[in-house]
């Protein structure tokens, strides 16, 4: 006989002993490999004891070789106290549904907020939102991570320059900042048009303000297209007393120049890359503490090569991120394509890339004027190009000044 410390969890069983010598039923059932502890003598045939529920098997086993009345006085822990739950079928039911209720109520949109933008852009924005299913009452699972959503509204809203969005709980916190105010901020500020690069003139024309270059003039880079002063052919040349009386401009105009790129680009002769066929699978999975359940699509597809993306969505109770989430993963077909070009394809091909790049670094409303291949020459496999360009672009920036300037 020994002391031992209750277990919840498993459950304890106080039982009573009556008969004679009750106390040597105990030291039968430590030889029998029960852990018996607090063990009170009543009287001189009454004995209680405590027993780990797990050893009732054993302990009906010693029963059967004695004359002793076993007697079940309280059952306490884990397994009876479900026991009783079970038998409370209504409690159960309801308590299952106010935790179902509360599940869905702590994955739900419950504010969405904008801040930072006036009222026109908010409302564009709040209108972005409720097609992309940001909205109250919508659950969040329908929803993209708030990395997509700020993405897709700098897309679809050309007037923001810049939005974050931040997701606390059951609300998400958008602030943005807008291209039209900073640049209706720098077209009321007085200041000049300057040169943003090296050029030849070949158009002007002036809204606001004095135009200090002519046609077929050259000019570097800061240098003055339109001054913010009125009536001044040479601005440097000008009384500076005369033009510190004058009240500057906004100058506002275009001034198009002539401006000369040269790009340098390699096209191999043969090309190796990943394809998509098309073919795809679905399958999905609960991420349970790390450890992913399949839940539907168990098979694995016979592809030969692929390319796996997976979406989670994470789920909440009340402000807590609960262990489990849900993941979808879909699973692309790849093929490996080998493609060979002749001289003429990859010299086509180059011209093409060479293009694209250009595109992405002068303005929208530029012209390619004029494109000339300098060099050409096969190597290694490799078609190697080297481009002149000559683009037709407005070259202006603002240049804000003061009256004391």
């Amino acid at each position: 006989m020994f002391y031992k410390k209750k277990n919840w969890f498993s459950g304890t069983l106080t039982i009573k002993v009556k008969g004679d010598y009750p106390e040597l039923f105990f030291d039968l059932c430590t030889r029998n490999g029960i852990a018996v502890w607090d063990i009170r003598k009543l009287d001189r045939t009454t004995c209680y004891g405590d027993i780990d529920l797990r050893d009732l098997p054993k302990l009906r086993k010693v029963k059967r070789k004695t004359i002793h009345k076993i007697y079940f006085e309280t059952k306490q822990g884990f397994p009876f106290l479900l026991k009783h739950t079970l038998y409370q079928k209504p409690l159960l039911i309801g308590f299952m549904i106010a935790v179902c209720f509360i599940f869905l109520l702590s994955n739900m949109v419950w504010k969405v907020d904008v801040a930072g933008l006036d009222e026109e852009i908010e409302n564009k924005v709040f209108e972005q939102l409720q097609d992309y299913g940001v909205s109250p009452g919508n659950f969040q699972w329908n929803i993209g991570s708030p990395g997509d959503i700020q993405e897709q509204l700098i897309k679809d809203i050309p007037e923001l320059l810049w939005i974050g969005v931040t997701k606390r709980g059951t609300a998400y916190h958008l602030e943005g900042v807008e291209k039209t105010r900073v640049e209706k901020q720098e077209e009321d500020a007085p200041g000049h048009l300057v040169a943003t690069k090296e050029g030849v003139i070949v158009d002007i024309y002036a809204e606001k303000g004095q135009p200090l270059v002519k046609v077929n003039d050259v000019v570097a880079k800061n240098d003055i297209l339109i001054s913010a002063y009125l009536n001044n052919t040479d601005i440097e040349e000008t009384d500076e007393e005369h033009i510190n009386e004058q009240t500057p401009l906004a100058a506002q105009g275009e001034v198009i120049a002539k401006v000369w790129y040269r790009s340098s680009i390699t096209v191999p002769l043969e090309d190796q890359y990943d394809v998509l066929s098309g073919e795809t699978s679905v399958k999905h999975y609960l991420n349970m503490f790390n450890f992913l359940v399949p839940v539907w699509n168990f098979g694995n597809p016979e592809y030969k090569d692929v390319q796996v993306e997976a979406e989670e969505q994470e789920f909440y109770f009340l402000n807590w991120k609960i262990p489990v989430s849900y993941v979808k993963q879909t699973i692309r077909e790849k093929e490996e394509i080998l493609e060979k070009r002749t001289k003429e394809e990859a010299k086509k091909l180059a011209l093409e890339q060479a293009e694209r790049r250009l595109r992405q670094i002068i303005p929208l409303d530029a012209k390619i004027e004029d494109e000339k291949v300098l060099h050409e020459r096969e190597e290694n496999g490799k078609v190697k190009l080297t481009i002149y360009y000559t683009v037709l672009e407005d070259i202006t920036k603002r240049q804000s000044i003061t009256q004391g300037d």
